[in-house]
């Protein structure tokens, strides 16, 4: 008996390296260098891991001092994947991201996921407040814009950047890459905006005034609460976009109106609204070059679907049925 267990190590133990490193890859960090302890085999099979999914950095830090110390035991310079989740109420590996991100990044890095709590709810002190609580502004990681390598690496085809308080979610910021578009998501309780394109428009995104400059994005806006500052600034920011999907449900429709910029390339716009919201008329009457509207009534899930030639104007649409 103790004879087949034996041989049944060594199988194991006489897989290549490479399928080992597959096997280490579905594990975190800690608990692939842990797997050094089984055998002289395995001792150094975590150094030649492409991925680095690391659950809290101190440790790492307080250890090794420096992320360069820590990547010098590796046995390769590629990093195909980075992760870097801390679920710690002290907010304590906000310190150390940026040195991890320009040392991933100079390795070419492939996939970024960094989820971080704060223990702050002061997520950005210029934002609106809904129950004196701290709400983030539509520009998307404001306080993080010095993470710029991962924003501007091209190598990297999966971005997703997440910021929670006490396990309470707060944020996300997702951009994914490939042959075909490129999809840039801030998503928070406040807001969904999906932006997609087929060119790379994320280092124009990214700057203060660049989304001036992605004419050629399709935009999906789904608001969640009526805010009607954050709204009109996510439309001052979208206004030079040809493509346009906004869902809003607004409380108090009539009482409080938007501050609507001028949409001079709006080709296309569908809106998810209630049936007596004036967005129906205001809207379309700022878009006019407009070829293709479309309505949803939210109320009774009625859809209509209007052609242009030479932009809307209000009184086309006093017929809408809705």
């Amino acid at each position: 008996m103790m004879i087949e267990r034996k041989s049944e190590e060594d199988k194991i133990s006489a897989l290549p390296d490479d399928v080992l490193c597959l096997i280490l890859s579905f594990l975190t960090l800690k608990e692939a260098i842990a797997t050094s302890l089984l055998s002289t085999r395995w001792r150094f099979v975590w150094t030649m891991l492409p991925s680095l999914h690391i659950g809290c950095a101190k440790p790492i830090m307080k250890h090794y001092k420096s992320v360069n110390v820590f990547l010098a035991l590796r046995r390769t310079e590629k990093i195909t994947s980075f992760q870097l989740k801390c679920n710690s109420d002290h907010d304590c590996c906000s310190n150390y991201v940026e040195e991890w991100i320009s040392k991933v990044v100079a390795r070419k890095v492939e996939q970024v996921h960094i989820s971080l709590c704060r223990r702050s709810q002061d997520f950005n002190t210029r934002g609106p407040r809904i129950n004196s609580k701290v709400i983030p502004h539509s520009r998307p990681y404001q306080k993080f814009l010095n993470w710029a390598p991962l924003f501007h690496c091209t190598t990297i085809a999966t971005l997703k950047l997440e910021r929670f308080y006490l396990r309470y979610y707060l944020k996300e910021f997702t951009i994914v890459r490939n042959s075909r578009y490129t999809r840039c998501i801030d998503r928070n309780h406040l807001y969904d905006i999906v932006m997609q394109c087929d060119y790379d428009f994320i280092s124009n995104y990214m700057k203060i005034r660049g989304w001036r400059n992605i004419k050629k994005t399709k935009v999906y806006i789904t608001m969640y609460h009526d805010m009607k500052e954050t709204v009109s600034e996510i439309l001052q920011r979208v206004c030079s976009v040809e493509f346009l999907s906004l869902k809003y449900c607004r409380d108090d429709i009539n009482p409080f109106p938007l501050d609507l910029p001028l949409f001079k390339n709006l080709v296309e716009l569908r809106l998810f609204l209630k049936k007596d919201d004036s967005l129906i008329k205001e809207l379309p009457a700022k878009c006019p070059n407009l070829q293709v509207l479309e309505v949803t009534n939210l109320d009774d899930r009625e859809r209509c679907r209007y052609n242009f030639i030479g932009g809307a104007r209000v009184h086309d649409l006093s017929i809408v049925p809705i």
